[in-house]
């Protein structure tokens, strides 16, 4: 125990920030730390960052004019997650309960994330994908409270005002949980296009950028009054949408070329200059601009695309992990991708960023590691102009493939199996959508010529994944070493230990990226940065603990806390050693790093309220 919390904790709640202050809080004392407000009765109440509810002391009653607006006995927020929990089981369809889950977001902050991470494996397909995708697509028709900042095309030449008008609504001054010098760490925006594989939505792309905002909470402990959500409103080309009456975005076909340039510029150049050191997070844009906007801005702002890096990123802690146990190095892997879309091109970059940065290898050589494979079959160069931006570099010249033979004879293309029998590869990624496209044929073919063959199928949802483990397993006599996308149960080994499949879920990584990140300061999201991440991830891997039993290539998401702390520290390492940090450190130790880190995550706790005054000039979260 601390020394003197025991006395801390007895004190009135207008004695305690004499004794624990935003300078002096450390990881343990800083939910000691109280929040000053003006505000009094119903109106704390209505306040989704100051609610507590029944869980209000009665000292805080009786300070703020709480009694008579709430039943008598004061409750632990352990008694409300019950409670909510019952409420939860009650509704009878996931979006129902995805629905609830919001109304409780906008009602009591702590309660809402404390449920969320108490039962994060339960229900984050609720709050994110699939249940999110629905919920996304009946928007307009669901719509009670607007959450998120709305940036449309018409209303551009406001753009700047109505940013500033969020920002005034957070009312957010100096707090323990600071990053960025300004109001804002973490902005999520989407332009709605490419939606978790349902495409274009329009002004209900803003659930996503919620929703991730959201993640970042749960899975690193970014303060979630200091994020703003966004959607770019730029129109859309789904006709079933702006031909609604009840469709409640910009009723236009999407806006693209230099007009569209032009906006994102603004909101771009706005952000930097209202939001200095905010970390910008790209969502769910469309494939021909996730790449552009991604390499256009990174050198000038700090951003990230998670569709892009962060599937990456995890995928590539996953093929490190399976290293360590095939004892080969990834410059050495021949990998198959089948499905070339951003997420599928975003894992092969960050694996051969992976080899030139880990070898030493050149682009060139790392290139030549790829074979992808798409709906018209194996990337080549005489595709020309039909591939797609990031899809060139990896067409393989056709002189290379021409006598390869064809599985049906009459096919032009070469399809998955063909490029299977002629690369006999190591690895084998999935994000093709295309269900159970791992079939039987496939997987055998592939374990004839490897001992360990690596094969990760990581489509979204369970339903669209390439492969089930348990086939997986089967097919290969168990010698596959799998990561999937989406959950499955464990596998039963034939010496009857259970095997937990390693889900490379994105969540393992983006939130503490960015924690790093925003807590360094950094002028960028480097290269070098990501992989320090990577890096720091795989070595969490459970294989560590034990190479020679069963044991996941990853570590289990329900500790994403603890990994986020470990990942964090890496990035924040790397970007002061690179020069990117534009603060100043002083760590003697990597436990200081992780204690420094501890301190500034935000935990879903009840703080004490205290009245604001001129005596004490903090304010607020």
């Amino acid at each position: 125990m601390i020394r003197g919390l025991g006395r801390i904790r007895n004190l009135p709640v207008r004695r305690l920030a004499r004794c624990v202050s935003t300078e002096t809080a450390t990881s343990a004392t800083k939910h000691l730390v109280p929040i000053q407000t003006q505000l009094r009765g119903e109106a704390i109440l209505n306040n989704p960052r100051l609610n507590k509810g029944a869980a209000f002391t009665r000292e805080e009653r009786a300070i703020f004019g709480l009694e008579g607006f709430l039943p008598y006995d004061v409750h632990t927020i352990e008694q409300q997650v019950q409670r909510v929990l019952s409420q939860i089981d009650k509704q009878n369809t996931p979006l129902l309960k995805h629905a609830f889950l919001a109304s409780l977001r906008d009602q009591n902050q702590v309660l809402f994330f404390r449920v969320m991470q108490a039962h994060l494996k339960d229900f984050l397909g609720i709050l994110y994908t699939p249940t999110a995708g629905e919920a996304i697509q009946m928007y307009s028709r669901l719509f009670r409270r607007a959450a998120g900042c709305f940036v449309s095309f018409p209303n551009a030449d406001g753009m700047r005002a109505q940013l500033e008008a969020h920002v005034e609504a957070l009312d957010n001054k100096p707090d323990v949980n600071d990053a960025a010098p300004g109001p804002i760490d973490l902005v999520v925006v989407t332009d709605s296009e490419s939606i978790l594989g349902i495409g274009d939505q329009g002004v209900g792309g803003i659930t996503i950028s919620t929703s991730k905002a959201a993640l970042y909470t749960l899975g690193a402990g970014l303060n979630p009054n200091r994020m703003l959500p966004v959607v770019l409103d730029v129109g859309t080309d789904r006709y079933e949408l702006f031909s609604d009456d009840l469709y409640m975005g910009w009723k236009h076909t999407r806006v693209r070329g230099e007009p569209y340039n032009r906006f994102v510029d603004k909101f771009i150049k706005n952000c930097s200059e209202l939001f200095p050191g905010a970390l910008i997070h790209f969502e769910d844009f469309g494939p021909n601009n996730a790449y552009r906007l991604l390499d256009k801005y990174r050198e000038k702002v700090p951003v990230f695309n998670d569709d892009i890096q962060g599937t990456g990123a995890v995928a590539l802690a996953a093929l490190i992990s399976a290293g360590q146990i095939t004892k080969t190095k990834l410059s050495e892997q021949r990998i198959v991708l089948y499905g070339c879309g951003s997420a599928g091109l975003g894992i092969v970059n960050q694996i051969r960023d992976g080899m030139i940065l880990a070898d030493g290898v050149s682009k060139a050589h790392a290139n030549r590691q790829f074979w992808c494979v798409d709906r018209n079959g194996l990337l080549v160069q005489s595709m020309g102009q039909n591939l797609r931006p990031g899809q060139l570099e990896y067409a393989r010249p056709d002189h290379e493939v021409y006598d390869w033979p064809h599985e049906v004879e009459e096919q032009e293309a070469l399809r998955l199996i063909d490029v299977i029998r002629a690369v006999k590869p190591t690895v084998l990624i999935g994000t093709s959508t295309h269900a159970r496209g791992f079939n039987e044929q496939i997987v055998r073919e592939m374990a004839k010529y490897v001992d360990r063959p690596i094969i990760f199928p990581l489509s979204n949802p369970t339903s669209l994944c390439e492969l089930d483990p348990l086939d997986g397993m089967h097919w290969t006599d168990f010698r596959a070493l799998i990561a999937t996308g989406s959950p499955f149960p464990p596998v039963m080994m034939p010496d009857g230990r259970m095997l937990k499949t390693a889900e490379a879920n994105n969540a393992l990584c983006f939130p503490a990226l960015g924690l790093g990140t925003i807590i360094s300061r950094s002028r960028t999201m480097s290269p070098g940065m990501i992989m320090a991440g990577v890096h720091a991830l795989a070595q969490l891997s459970p294989v560590h603990d034990s190479p020679d039993a069963p044991g996941s290539l990853l570590p289990d998401l329900t500790d994403v806390r603890r990994v986020s702390v470990k990942v964090a520290a890496a990035v924040l390492q790397k970007a002061i050693e690179e020069g990117h940090a534009r603060k100043e450190f002083d760590f003697k130790s990597e436990a200081d790093v992780e204690e420094y880190i501890k301190t500034r995550m935000w935990d879903p706790v009840y703080r004490p309220i205290e009245p604001a005054d001129e005596e004490v000039s903090r304010v607020g979260w």
